[in-house]
């Protein structure tokens, strides 16, 4: 536990720099729930050279040197067979991979049924929104003329499918033009794509899909996909595996949509598997000069998108492989992951350990095997023993780097993280936990709130990120949270501030983002450090808690709040 200094009481105090205020130690009569343990933070960032490489695809760090290119073996052969770039089953002369930002009316964060996924090429995710109206705007990387697009039902629920909309285009995203419309329309069954053509002189960059009715549904209306295509139908699929920086995933129930693990990029790796039998492709990805001592780890997250109706998971068949300067491949010397899982694309998928759908974390000590080598070339592989398929995912935060063995903690408590359990939602449960910072059997909990508006989900570990994919922190608060499904009561909040003048009280105006490697969360202590310099910090007592704020300059203020307006709150100056 670290050490807090004596309390100073005050809705607003300034101080010198680095200076702390303390918030009062107060005292609420609330049940306990049981304690949530930690999900591990995305790899470190590091600079490339010497002994250490890291990216993580941003446009401030190192950039692949090869987009869709597959690796030569030391025969200078290729180290692919039965695998070309194919992905999407999507409508001739599709644009789809330009498509760089969406908006919507309304959609299903909490089910991960997002807007994103319209554009995911994968049927079997979809956009929900809870009404029975709703729209669609999609931003195009350049001016293009659309001549055809396409949409497909989702899964389930006919009457939520579309009746009636209007299609419009615009130069600027902001003055729309009509370009197409329809009315009554059906669709037979379920994952139907049906296209519809139109005429059109200009080039627009920006889309806008208006649904006026749907099929009859009171609460919700869905869509599978939108697709949008110029009309060429000359394009054949590419050659060679697709390895190429883009977006990110979408679809996924816990994490932040169309981004990477960390950052707003990551590397998509997508292709058709064709035969029956075999097949693979390697492909080159980073151009790097990294020598391999005892210690090193090579690390990095990755996410296998889930195929319709494939139980085959073909796209869990991904590894990332290294290529040394002596002709020698990491796949080709057994090393294993953290978890004794064969570090090779069949090894990972015979594994079964990478979800789809989410962002998994593999670490392997390739020191133990490589030890002495120097890394030439990152790749990217798929690798699968039967087909055909269709397969897609992502990888990201690719790190190589010494990592010495970890020091023994001086308690047991210490190696207690109570974010584990808060990677979850309510489409997908690793424990549906929040990180508690309480004594054992305590009157009160303490915790970190990234929803203060909420008393069920309460800490997001990264489905609620912000715009730069980063989570944020809207309150500390007072809570009795059992279950994210039986909800929270007796709430108390306070949020600290660091802008000048009077801080702004609205939950998205006093969030502050913040990185979960900058976060400390064990069950007897928790401490942030914002980005904006700004540390928080608080330990428990067992019917009350201790918190310290210090402020990165003279401006310090507190905001005490709460989710509904039921209770109240006295300050005696007396005290202060």
């Amino acid at each position: 536990m670290q050490p807090l200094r004596g309390p100073q009481h005050g809705s607003r105090q300034r101080r010198g720099q680095s200076a702390a205020v303390l918030a009062a130690a107060l005292a609420m009569t609330l049940a306990a729930p049981t304690a949530a343990l930690a999900q591990p933070s995305g790899a470190a960032k590091k600079p490339s050279g010497g002994t250490t490489f890291s990216s993580s695809f941003e446009t401030d760090e190192k950039q692949p040197d090869w987009r869709n290119t597959v690796e030569e073996g030391p025969d200078g052969k290729k180290k692919a067979s039965g695998v070309d770039g194919g992905f999407s089953a999507g409508i001739p002369g599709s644009v789809n991979d330009q498509v760089t930002d969406l908006r919507a009316s309304g959609e299903n964060a909490a089910g991960g049924e997002v807007k994103e996924n319209l554009t995911d090429g994968e049927s079997g995710t979809k956009w929900l929104a809870f009404a029975p109206t709703a729209w669609v705007e999609f931003d195009l990387a350049a001016p293009t003329k659309v001549v055809t697009y396409a949409l497909t039902s989702a899964n389930d629920h006919a009457e939520r499918d579309p009746k009636d909309w209007t299609l419009k285009g615009s130069t600027d995203g902001k003055t729309w033009t009509d370009l197409d419309t329809r009315t009554g329309q059906t669709f037979s069954k379920r994952f139907q794509t049906t296209s519809y053509d139109f005429s059109t002189d200009t080039a627009y960059q920006h889309f806008r899909l208006e649904i006026t009715k749907n099929n009859g549904a009171s609460d919700a209306l869905q869509l599978a996909d939108v697709q949008f295509s110029n009309g060429d139908t000359s394009a054949p699929a590419p050659d060679d595996m697709r390895t190429q920086a883009d977006r990110g995933p979408s679809g996924s129930p816990t994490a932040k949509q169309g981004a990477g693990f960390t950052g707003k990029k990551a590397l998509r790796y997508a292709g058709t598997h064709k035969p029956d039998g075999r097949a693979y492709s390697y492909n080159k990805v980073f151009d790097v000069d990294t020598a391999v001592t005892k210690d090193t780890q090579l690390s990095y997250l990755v996410y296998p998108q889930m195929g319709e109706t494939d139980l085959s998971y073909p796209a869990t068949h991904v590894a990332v492989d290294l290529a040394f300067t002596d002709g020698t491949y990491l796949s080709e010397l057994r090393a294993t992951d953290s978890h004794g899982g064969l570090l090779t694309p069949q090894g990972q998928a015979d594994a079964k350990r990478l979800y789809v759908n989410q962002w998994n974390k593999v670490a392997s000590r390739i020191g133990t095997v490589a030890a002495g080598k120097t890394v030439d070339r990152i790749l990217v592989a798929y690798d699968s023993p039967k087909g055909p398929s269709k397969f897609q995912g992502w990888v990201d935060d690719i790190s190589i780097a010494p990592k010495a063995p970890e020091k023994r903690k001086a308690h047991l408590s210490d190696y207690a993280s109570t974010v584990r359990g808060t990677n979850s939602s309510g489409g997908f449960s690793r424990g549906n936990n929040f990180p508690a910072t309480a004594v054992p059997h305590g009157f009160n909990f303490w915790t970190p709130v990234t929803n203060a508006g909420s008393t069920s989900w309460i800490y997001d570990y990264a489905r609620g990120n912000n715009d730069d994919n980063l989570p944020t922190l809207q309150a500390f608060s007072a809570s009795h949270e059992p279950s994210p499904w039986m909800g929270d009561r007796q709430t108390f909040q306070m949020m600290p501030s660091a802008v000048p003048g009077t801080p702004d009280a609205s939950r998205t105006a006093r969030a502050l983002p913040f990185r979960h490697e900058n976060e400390t969360a064990t069950p007897h202590y928790y401490g942030v450090t914002f980005e904006n310099g700004l540390k928080a910090e608080m330990t428990p007592t067992d019917h009350a808690a201790r918190m310290q704020f210090t402020y990165p300059g003279d401006d310090a203020s507190l905001v005490f709040d709460n989710v509904t307006n039921d209770g109240g709150l006295t300050l005696d100056a007396k005290t202060g």
